[in-house]
């Protein structure tokens, strides 16, 4: 049986954590950058939208549209694929999906109606999504055993989401001015999943099972590998789908931080129409300008990345006089602090989401200098991005390894599914409402907001000793499996003495 293999010795050279540095950041950059691309794919299309809407006669929803349906895709696509990269490898399933994704994009710039621009864009969107779903995967296996090294990675794997649809606007809004509506949705992305298939096909798989089923049958040893039986297909659905759906609903901590970091993720695309209204409608900019003043969320990003980082090597793993870096105890083991303690970096961005949407709406005015509220996105993407790490890591220490798969599915399905939405009614809330009220609705659910890592830092604790998916009931299970295997082997010692002496009686008869 796969689980029944293991490495070598703690220097196998084929378990990633003994990689070099250079091959573990090559695949780490890699990923990141395949994130990036998918992301950007969303966004970007948003270019193309102004001629779309003349070239096929479509309102401005229908041609919007193409938004929703790809981050639809991206909500539905890992469901299925990260299953099957339990059988195939993350690797495999990497390689097979971006050029699949490369060949609905290309559909997209041949597509002669909306009706085809819709469906391709849903089937882009689908695969590319491998990348999203396993990409935080993929980091753990090569990270898992440097903690200090794996917050920076994961801060890099977390930024591409967020950093990608910032930068789609900024790329697809001269593409749509300067070239067509194909270039904004079509031969850019093309060219950007183009230039980073060669690296995915060079990066080395991480996934453990499947380098110990691939080594054992090159040893000539017969594996008893997953296959995609009846088995597979009913743990698929019971488990890789309805898991999500039930830690969302069942347990607290998923459904209110996916809550959360659902409608922050959504303002930022409902910002892709926002920001049309405000930058060309106020101060008459050209697509591709109005498109560059996206770069100060991105700037915000960033900088929130950034203070992170710092945090993480000054805060929660300090350098040690002998170098070593995390809080030790006498024997040198690192002693982990409670899950709550990453509430803090969320505590610390919550606060700046509502000034930065306060201060979007009621500076966007003609008699004041557009670059105030273009400096309103910084402080948005710096909350937003702390936010959605501290959601992330809160998770990753609230819930056992089969779990934090499936809390994290569910804060994905939540969070691409409202953002799909948002873009649809944005440019009718800030046309009815006007900008300053429009700004301050999404404003005032933000405050309303602030209080959710406070409150769950203070009743964390309890709600993860309650919890049927958390660490205190895997402990439970464990114990109750290992008494209950003790009890069968005191059971059995007796019966095994009995047969003994029976057959030691029958000898002398």
């Amino acid at each position: 049986d796969v689980k029944e293999l293991d490495y070598d010795d703690a220097q196998d050279k084929d378990n990633p954590h003994n990689w070099p540095a250079w091959k573990k950041w090559m695949v780490t950059y890699t990923v990141a950058f395949m994130c990036l691309c998918c992301s950007l794919g969303s966004s970007m299309y948003t270019g193309g939208v102004p001629e779309i809407m003349i070239r096929f006669g479509a309102s401005q929803e229908l041609s919007l549209a193409g938004l929703t349906f790809y981050l639809i895709g991206l909500a539905l696509g890992p469901a299925i694929a990260a299953p099957l990269s339990e059988v195939f490898g993350r690797r495999w399933i990497y390689i097979l999906s971006l050029p699949i994704a490369m060949l609905f994009t290309m559909g997209v710039g041949l597509a002669k109606n909306m009706g085809t621009i819709l469906v391709l864009r849903f089937f882009c969107g689908y695969f590319a999504s491998p990348a999203m779903a396993m990409g935080g995967g993929t980091i753990s296996d090569i990270w898992s055993k440097e903690p200090a090294e794996q917050s920076f990675a994961i801060a890099l794997f977390c930024l591409c989401p967020f950093l990608g649809p910032v930068l789609g606007p900024v790329i697809g809004g001269f593409a749509g001015e300067h070239k067509n509506w194909q270039w904004a949705a079509s031969w850019v992305l093309l060219m950007f999943f183009g230039f980073v298939w060669p690296f995915v096909i060079l990066s080395p798989e991480t996934y453990k099972p499947v380098i110990l089923k691939n080594r054992a049958i090159k040893r000539g040893m017969k594996v008893n590998a997953p296959k995609i039986n009846s088995a597979f297909i009913k743990r698929v659905i019971f488990f890789d789908l309805l898991r999500p759906i039930q830690l969302l609903f069942k347990e607290p901590i998923v459904f209110f931080f996916s809550v959360y970091v659902s409608f922050i993720f959504a303002v930022l695309f409902a910002f892709f129409e926002a920001f049309p209204v405000i930058f060309r409608g106020v101060y008459h900019m050209d697509l591709g300008v109005s498109g560059l003043t996206f770069i100060s969320v991105g700037i915000g990003l960033i900088l929130g990345i950034a203070f992170y980082v710092v945090l993480d090597k000054v805060y929660y793993f300090p350098k040690n006089p002998d170098g070593t870096r995390g809080k030790r105890d006498e024997n040198g083991n690192i002693v982990w602090d409670a899950p709550e303690t990453k509430l803090l970096v969320a505590q610390i961005g919550s606060v700046f989401l509502p000034i930065s949407l306060f201060w979007l709406g009621w500076t966007a005015k003609p008699s004041i200098h557009y670059m105030a509220p273009v400096a309103a996105g910084i402080p948005f993407g710096f909350g937003l991005i702390l936010v959605f790490l501290a959601v992330v890591l809160y998770f990753s220490m609230s819930f056992p390894p089969m779990n934090v798969a499936s809390a994290i599915a569910a804060n994905n399905l939540l969070r691409y599914l409202l953002a799909s939405v948002f873009p649809l009614f944005t440019v009718q809330c800030y046309e009815n409402l006007g900008i300053g009220w429009a700004s301050s609705l999404f404003a005032f659910i933000a405050l309303a907001m602030v209080p959710v890592p406070f409150i769950f830092s203070y009743f964390g604790p309890r709600l993860r000793a309650k919890s049927k998916y958390g660490y205190a009931a895997f402990f439970k299970k464990l114990a109750e499996e290992k008494a209950a295997a003790a009890a069968a082997a005191a059971s059995a010692a007796p019966a095994e003495k009995q047969e003994a002496t029976e057959d030691v009686v029958s000898d002398k008869v």
